[in-house]
């Protein structure tokens, strides 16, 4: 039952993270920037989870040896991967950038191995294959030739920190954290982090309008306040490798939002990309018995 819940857990935040795009190219028409976006987006989340806290009386207390660890997971984990992404959807389509940005699962999979022995079982890794493919479709054949490779870079680099956070989150001392004090305390470091990063290079800019406010405001509820903390409670029932590979739902979500907002192609590949995703989750979601083979 506990490793169900982890399960749908890890898949509705996914579904949650797949509207980043979706809200942050309306709040880039609307007068924000990458680094300011990305700055409101954790400060907007820091309002909504301290509100949340507040009303229902959680205790969000920090340990001394806890801090460190927070601040190593909001700054090279989140921070850092929140703005690289952001940067991509200058330079790639949502769906692109947001398909490379996912080699994060293969490197969850190896942190996993190397530095905390976790085993991996064939399942795992024939999940892993599959959605690999599956998102070489998503992409589409031959499309990386013709891509911006700064955008391709920026989205592979998302990935490596967001693989970090996953590693950190998972098997740090603050994996018991409350998921909702743990996330308010990675948005508030993001908070003064993104500031930092914004006044240093010249970027703080406040020429937004409403809808871009709001855009800002529903991309911190679904991939902080619901993404985020649903991810991380997730954690407590199963571990980062079936989490990183779950969390494969999320480009899927983009991708229909993609085309059905701004119309972007959505082709036979990634129909079949698609499927294969769903089918490596599938792999993961209904096993009976593991064979470990690291």
């Amino acid at each position: 039952m506990n490793r169900t819940k982890g399960i749908l857990l890890t898949i509705f935040s996914a579904c949650s993270f797949g509207f980043i795009p979706l809200f942050a190219k309306i709040a880039y028409a609307n007068g924000f920037n990458p680094y300011t976006f990305t700055l409101f987006r954790s400060l907007f989340a820091t309002i909504e989870l301290f509100i949340l806290l507040k009303i229902r009386n959680i205790n969000y207390v920090l340990e001394k040896n806890q801090y460190t660890t927070l601040f190593k997971a909001s700054f090279f984990g989140y921070a850092l991967t929140i703005l690289t992404l952001s940067l991509s959807y200058n330079y790639l389509s949502i769906g692109l950038a947001t398909t490379i940005h996912f080699i994060y699962p293969v490197a969850v999979v190896i942190g996993s191995a190397l530095f905390y022995h976790e085993k991996i079982n064939r399942r795992k890794i024939s999940s892993l294959l599959l959605s690999l493919i599956g998102m070489y479709f998503l992409v589409g054949f031959g499309s990386l030739g013709s891509t911006n490779m700064i955008g391709v870079l920026l989205s592979l680099s998302s990935g490596l920190f967001y693989a970090y956070y996953i590693l950190t989150v998972a098997n740090g001392n603050i994996k018991k954290m409350n998921s909702f004090g743990l996330i308010f305390y990675i948005s508030l470091f993001n908070s003064f982090i993104l500031l930092a990063i914004n006044i240093f290079m010249g970027k703080f800019e406040c020429n937004f309008t409403f809808e871009g406010i709001v855009s800002t405001v529903m991309v911190a509820l679904f991939a902080n306040l619901i993404g985020m903390v649903l991810f991380k409670s997730g954690l407590r029932f199963i571990s980062a490798t079936t989490a990183a590979i779950l969390s494969t739902f999320e480009p899927i979500t983009s991708l229909i939002l993609g085309r059905l907002v701004f119309k972007e192609i959505l082709s036979l590949n990634h129909i079949i990309g698609s499927m294969l995703i769903i089918s490596s989750v599938t792999i993961i979601a209904f096993k009976k018995k593991e064979l470990k083979i690291l």
